[in-house]
Protein backbone atom coordinates (compact mmCIF):
# COMPACT_ATOMS: atom_id res chain seq x y z
CA UNK A 1 0.00 0.00 0.00
CA UNK A 2 2.97 2.48 0.44
CA UNK A 3 4.43 1.70 -2.28
CA UNK A 4 1.31 2.97 -3.97
CA UNK A 5 0.90 5.99 -2.75
CA UNK A 6 4.31 6.72 -3.24
CA UNK A 7 3.33 5.56 -7.20
CA UNK A 8 0.46 8.18 -6.86
CA UNK A 9 2.23 11.26 -5.41
CA UNK A 10 4.74 11.02 -8.22
CA UNK A 11 2.16 10.53 -10.65
CA UNK A 12 0.85 13.69 -9.20
CA UNK A 13 4.03 15.39 -9.04
CA UNK A 14 4.57 14.55 -12.79
CA UNK A 15 1.14 15.70 -14.06
CA UNK A 16 1.86 19.24 -12.57
CA UNK A 17 4.89 19.57 -14.10
CA UNK A 18 3.83 18.28 -17.55
CA UNK A 19 0.46 20.42 -17.54
CA UNK A 20 2.59 23.35 -16.19
CA UNK A 21 5.50 22.91 -19.13
CA UNK A 22 2.58 23.33 -21.51
CA UNK A 23 1.29 26.08 -20.36
CA UNK A 24 4.41 28.10 -20.20
CA UNK A 25 5.11 27.09 -23.99
CA UNK A 26 1.64 28.47 -24.69
CA UNK A 27 2.39 31.87 -22.97
CA UNK A 28 5.87 31.70 -25.20
CA UNK A 29 3.93 31.36 -28.28
CA UNK A 30 1.77 34.27 -27.38
CA UNK A 31 4.14 36.23 -27.48
CA UNK A 32 4.87 35.46 -31.12
CA UNK A 33 1.47 34.57 -32.23
CA UNK A 34 -2.27 34.88 -31.95
CA UNK A 35 -4.11 32.59 -30.08
CA UNK A 36 -5.92 31.77 -33.21
CA UNK A 37 -3.18 30.73 -35.07
CA UNK A 38 -1.35 28.52 -32.61
CA UNK A 39 -1.61 24.55 -33.44
CA UNK A 40 -1.52 21.50 -30.79
CA UNK A 41 0.80 20.35 -32.87
CA UNK A 42 3.29 23.92 -32.47
CA UNK A 43 2.42 23.59 -28.64
CA UNK A 44 3.96 20.41 -28.36
CA UNK A 45 6.93 21.62 -30.17
CA UNK A 46 7.33 24.25 -27.63
CA UNK A 47 6.60 21.94 -25.00
CA UNK A 48 9.10 19.31 -26.13
CA UNK A 49 5.97 16.48 -25.71
CA UNK A 50 4.70 14.63 -28.09
CA UNK A 51 0.89 14.99 -29.00
CA UNK A 52 -0.19 11.39 -27.04
CA UNK A 53 1.29 13.24 -23.90
CA UNK A 54 -0.50 16.40 -25.06
CA UNK A 55 -3.76 14.51 -25.07
CA UNK A 56 -4.00 12.44 -22.03
CA UNK A 57 -3.67 15.66 -19.87
CA UNK A 58 -5.97 18.16 -22.34
CA UNK A 59 -8.80 17.86 -24.92
CA UNK A 60 -7.84 20.47 -26.98
CA UNK A 61 -5.74 24.11 -26.59
CA UNK A 62 -8.70 25.83 -25.69
CA UNK A 63 -8.63 23.88 -22.45
CA UNK A 64 -4.81 24.88 -21.54
CA UNK A 65 -6.37 28.21 -21.99
CA UNK A 66 -8.95 28.39 -19.77
CA UNK A 67 -6.58 26.33 -17.05
CA UNK A 68 -4.58 29.93 -17.66
CA UNK A 69 -7.36 32.49 -17.49
CA UNK A 70 -8.40 30.24 -13.98
CA UNK A 71 -5.46 30.92 -12.64
CA UNK A 72 -5.01 34.53 -13.39
CA UNK A 73 -8.36 34.70 -11.87
CA UNK A 74 -7.83 33.09 -8.87
CA UNK A 75 -4.91 35.21 -7.98
CA UNK A 76 -6.92 38.60 -8.58
CA UNK A 77 -9.53 37.28 -6.75
CA UNK A 78 -7.48 36.15 -3.65
CA UNK A 79 -6.83 39.93 -2.83
CA UNK A 80 -10.03 41.31 -3.77
CA UNK A 81 -11.59 38.72 -1.25
CA UNK A 82 -10.41 39.27 2.04
CA UNK A 83 -12.67 41.71 2.46
CA UNK A 84 -16.21 42.20 1.62
CA UNK A 85 -17.91 43.70 -1.41
CA UNK A 86 -19.31 46.73 0.80
CA UNK A 87 -15.93 47.09 2.45
CA UNK A 88 -14.00 46.60 -0.12
CA UNK A 89 -16.11 49.67 -2.20
CA UNK A 90 -16.52 51.87 0.38
CA UNK A 91 -12.63 51.88 1.12
CA UNK A 92 -11.83 52.53 -2.38
CA UNK A 93 -14.50 55.30 -2.68
CA UNK A 94 -13.03 56.81 0.24
CA UNK A 95 -9.31 56.79 -1.42
CA UNK A 96 -10.94 57.81 -4.12
CA UNK A 97 -12.45 60.71 -2.44
CA UNK A 98 -9.13 61.72 -1.37
CA UNK A 99 -7.48 61.58 -4.22
CA UNK A 100 -3.90 60.09 -2.88
CA UNK A 101 -2.37 58.18 -5.38
CA UNK A 102 0.03 56.38 -3.25
CA UNK A 103 -2.59 55.55 -0.93
CA UNK A 104 -4.52 53.63 -4.01
CA UNK A 105 -0.91 51.88 -5.23
CA UNK A 106 -0.49 50.54 -1.01
CA UNK A 107 -4.16 49.56 -1.23
CA UNK A 108 -4.30 48.19 -4.73
CA UNK A 109 -6.22 44.82 -4.01
CA UNK A 110 -9.79 47.02 -3.10
CA UNK A 111 -9.44 47.51 -7.29
CA UNK A 112 -11.58 44.04 -8.72
CA UNK A 113 -10.14 41.34 -10.28
CA UNK A 114 -11.27 43.02 -14.08
CA UNK A 115 -9.07 45.57 -13.25
CA UNK A 116 -6.09 43.75 -11.80
CA UNK A 117 -6.41 40.23 -13.49
CA UNK A 118 -2.71 40.65 -15.21
CA UNK A 119 -0.97 41.49 -12.04
CA UNK A 120 1.24 38.52 -12.45
CA UNK A 121 3.26 39.67 -15.69
CA UNK A 122 3.52 36.06 -17.20
CA UNK A 123 -0.06 36.04 -17.93
CA UNK A 124 -0.06 39.94 -19.62
CA UNK A 125 -0.01 37.81 -22.95
CA UNK A 126 -3.37 36.37 -22.84
CA UNK A 127 -4.66 39.56 -22.15
CA UNK A 128 -3.07 41.90 -24.86
CA UNK A 129 -3.66 39.01 -27.64
CA UNK A 130 -6.97 41.12 -29.64
CA UNK A 131 -8.47 37.89 -30.87
CA UNK A 132 -8.54 36.49 -27.57
CA UNK A 133 -10.46 39.92 -26.50
CA UNK A 134 -14.28 38.86 -26.37
CA UNK A 135 -13.90 35.58 -24.70
CA UNK A 136 -11.40 36.71 -21.72
CA UNK A 137 -13.95 39.88 -21.00
CA UNK A 138 -16.31 37.17 -21.20
CA UNK A 139 -14.80 35.40 -18.27
CA UNK A 140 -13.76 38.09 -15.87
CA UNK A 141 -17.56 39.46 -16.44
CA UNK A 142 -18.86 36.07 -14.89
CA UNK A 143 -16.51 35.71 -12.28
CA UNK A 144 -17.78 39.28 -10.60
CA UNK A 145 -20.76 39.44 -12.11
CA UNK A 146 -23.08 38.43 -9.35
CA UNK A 147 -21.63 40.36 -6.16
CA UNK A 148 -21.25 43.37 -8.50
CA UNK A 149 -25.24 43.23 -9.67
CA UNK A 150 -26.64 42.42 -6.23
CA UNK A 151 -23.76 46.06 -5.02
CA UNK A 152 -25.35 47.96 -7.70
CA UNK A 153 -28.91 47.10 -7.00
CA UNK A 154 -28.36 48.04 -3.81
CA UNK A 155 -26.80 51.21 -4.37
CA UNK A 156 -28.17 52.81 -7.22
CA UNK A 157 -31.84 51.12 -7.35
CA UNK A 158 -31.80 49.55 -10.16
CA UNK A 159 -33.28 46.61 -11.25
CA UNK A 160 -30.91 43.31 -12.30
CA UNK A 161 -30.87 43.91 -16.04
CA UNK A 162 -30.04 47.63 -15.56
CA UNK A 163 -27.17 46.47 -13.00
CA UNK A 164 -26.04 44.03 -15.10
CA UNK A 165 -25.62 46.31 -18.17
CA UNK A 166 -23.98 48.53 -16.07
CA UNK A 167 -21.59 46.36 -14.90
CA UNK A 168 -20.91 44.82 -18.36
CA UNK A 169 -20.26 48.48 -19.65
CA UNK A 170 -17.62 48.61 -16.52
CA UNK A 171 -15.54 45.10 -17.25
CA UNK A 172 -15.82 46.24 -21.07
CA UNK A 173 -14.20 49.77 -20.45
CA UNK A 174 -11.75 48.55 -17.73
CA UNK A 175 -10.38 45.63 -20.36
CA UNK A 176 -9.79 48.03 -23.07
CA UNK A 177 -7.59 50.95 -21.18
CA UNK A 178 -5.81 48.50 -19.64
CA UNK A 179 -4.87 46.64 -22.63
CA UNK A 180 -4.11 50.10 -24.56
CA UNK A 181 -1.65 50.33 -21.24
CA UNK A 182 -0.50 46.72 -21.49
CA UNK A 183 -1.03 46.08 -17.85
CA UNK A 184 1.88 47.88 -16.82
CA UNK A 185 1.33 49.48 -13.23
CA UNK A 186 3.61 52.67 -14.12
CA UNK A 187 2.54 55.79 -13.17
CA UNK A 188 0.42 56.77 -15.83
CA UNK A 189 -1.53 52.92 -14.71
CA UNK A 190 -2.36 54.06 -11.13
CA UNK A 191 -3.39 57.85 -12.87
CA UNK A 192 -6.28 56.08 -14.66
CA UNK A 193 -7.39 53.81 -12.46
CA UNK A 194 -7.72 56.65 -10.10
CA UNK A 195 -9.61 58.80 -12.74
CA UNK A 196 -11.28 56.04 -13.53
CA UNK A 197 -12.65 55.80 -9.86
CA UNK A 198 -13.68 58.73 -9.98
CA UNK A 199 -15.97 58.54 -13.27
CA UNK A 200 -17.62 55.79 -11.66
CA UNK A 201 -18.17 56.81 -7.81
CA UNK A 202 -19.36 60.24 -9.35
CA UNK A 203 -22.35 58.22 -11.70
CA UNK A 204 -23.04 55.90 -8.83
CA UNK A 205 -23.61 58.59 -6.65
CA UNK A 206 -25.88 60.65 -9.52
CA UNK A 207 -27.74 57.27 -9.81
CA UNK A 208 -28.40 57.23 -5.82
Amino acid sequence: MEENAHADRKMDRRTIYTRKTVKDAMLELLTVQPFEKITVAALCRQAEITRATFYLHYKDINEVLDELLDEALTMAEAASNEMSMEERMEELRKITKRGNIEELRANERLLGPCQRVADDPKYRAVFQDPTLAHYVIRRIYLSERDEMILYFMNHCRLDKNQADRLFMMLVYGLFYVNQSLKWVKDENWYEMQMMINRFMFGGLKELT
